[in-house]
């Protein structure tokens, strides 16, 4: 009996070391795999660009006017890419966005280079060079790599080249060796630096495995039945879906004028006003609605109150344009309070940059249904998002918005301008209006309107307004 009884301890000891083994090794495989798919992540971005290496060794010799069109049409065509810049007698020669008159920054001497500041954008930025030989080289400023960064199910993920660190939303600093896991890619020279987060990381371990699964899921319920409602109730959606049943969250009018400074229409935007009458700003609780999915129910409350609006007050010959999402296009309701509104003005659906269409022929399709009624439809913040030829040339907007970001600086910045003047000469062959968005003082008013970019919109002109105020200054 004794040797029975130490048998099945043996057992269970071996079966208690076997369990440990395999799911410490499992674990561990977990960690590195989530790691792993980061870094192929990037890799699939840098591969992209080194694809098109050779593609460019023909262009290395070639004056900048030569290389620009090209160079453009591979930006253009690929969303990995950003802008490219030819290196020339050891010193930056052409670039994609500048032309000849490109950086004159200290080259890279590393494959994998993170600049602390773009010369365009100031902000960070993530490039890879490429290098011929000695003297010359090509450099690539790639786009999206930061969105592969920040928290994973293991921890904090940032990116770096044993010399600088860029993590998500573009943060930027110095490396310093530490405790961090590192895992080197082993193709490009870079690394990515795990903050490790034990309790994190064993947590989704577990909720990555059925049975696990099985056993929180039935926890779950038994947690509903316990505390009744208070599992089902989240205070803040419930305020959110209240302030929309109960028009709350309103429909603003920021005008938008002509070159004489007659206003010709304006953008509907959304301000949350609560019953003590503070006027909630748009950041405070639009994000909160997109993580809710609320976005369709709020932008149908906001078409119903400006349905009541047009139907009391004259509005014909305007262009009011309202933000619009995929998902929007694909509501009927939608569809029908939109085509009720395009009687009264000319109605534009305003679409940014900043989140990729899902469907291409599906949103195509609906485009045109919604052009049979006479909507018109509008790119948001161009320049800012995905790649914006691609979204010209697939969706054939009718108006382009520049954003406020190309305009705060045109009276200090010459790159600003001549984007400006290309985003002109490029809306004028495709038919496109253009309208100029944040102008904040006479000088920038004056810069444009020699640019010939006559609507404008900004705080210079008018802050956004209730429609009473609107329809006020209309009638003055």
């Amino acid at each position: 009996m004794k040797f029975i009884t130490n048998k099945y301890i043996v057992y269970l000891l071996i079966f208690v070391v076997f369990v440990q083994f395999f799911v410490v090794k499992d674990y561990e495989n977990f960690v590195d795999n989530n790691v792993r798919s980061t870094i192929e992540s990037i890799e699939y971005k840098l591969d992209s660009a080194k694809e098109t290496v050779g593609e460019l060794q023909k262009f290395k010799e070639k004056n900048c006017e030569e290389m620009m069109l090209p160079l453009q049409k591979i930006v253009a065509l690929n969303p990995m890419i950003n802008s490219i810049s030819f290196v020339r007698d050891g010193a930056y020669y052409c670039s994609s966005i500048a032309g000849k008159k490109v950086s004159s920054a200290v080259l890279p001497k590393r494959e994998i280079h993170i600049h602390e500041k773009n010369y365009l954008t100031g902000m960070p930025s993530f490039s890879y060079y490429h290098q011929y030989n000695d003297d010359h080289g090509v450099q690539f400023y790639m786009k999206g790599i930061s969105v592969d960064l920040g928290d994973s199910p293991v921890g904090h993920l940032s990116l770096s080249n044993k010399e600088y660190v860029i993590s998500k939303n573009n943060v930027f600093s110095v490396y310093v060796p530490n405790e961090k896991q590192t895992h080197k890619s082993e193709k490009y020279d870079f690394v990515i630096l795990l903050d490790y987060n034990a309790e994190l990381s064993i947590k989704n371990y577990l909720i990555s495995h059925v049975l696990t699964i099985v056993i929180v899921l039935l926890l779950i319920m038994l947690i509903k039945v316990l505390s009744f409602k208070l599992s089902l109730l989240d205070i803040e959606l419930i305020r959110l879906k209240k302030a929309i049943k109960n028009n709350r969250i309103v429909p603003f009018i920021q005008p938008i004028v002509d070159a004489n400074e007659n206003i010709i229409g304006g953008e509907v935007l959304a301000r949350w006003i609560t019953s003590s009458g503070e006027v909630i700003p748009p950041l405070s609780f639009i994000p909160k609605i997109e993580k809710f999915g609320l976005i369709n129910a709020m932008t149908k409350s906001l078409l119903n109150q400006l349905k009541v609006y047009v139907n009391e007050h004259q509005v014909h010959g305007l262009k009011v344009s309202v933000n619009f999402t995929e998902s929007c296009l694909y509501d009927e309701e939608m569809y029908e309070l939109c085509k009720e509104l395009s009687g009264h003005f000319i109605l534009i659906l305003e679409f940014t940059e900043s989140m990729e269409f899902a469907d291409k022929n599906k949103i195509i399709l609906y485009m045109e249904k919604f052009r049979k009624i006479g909507v018109q439809f509008s790119l948001d913040d161009y320049g800012t998002g995905y790649s914006s030829l691609k979204y010209l040339n697939y969706y054939q907007f009718d108006v382009i918005k520049i954003d406020k970001s190309f305009i705060d600086d045109i009276e200090t910045n010459q790159h600003s301008i001549k984007i400006i003047e290309n985003i002109i000469l490029l809306a004028n062959n495709l038919d496109i209006q253009l309208v100029a968005e944040g102008v904040e003082n006479h000088r920038q008013k004056k810069i444009l309107n020699d640019l010939n970019i006559s609507a404008q919109q900004g705080f210079y002109y008018f802050k956004p307004m209730p429609l009473d105020n609107f329809h006020s200054i209309m009638r003055d």
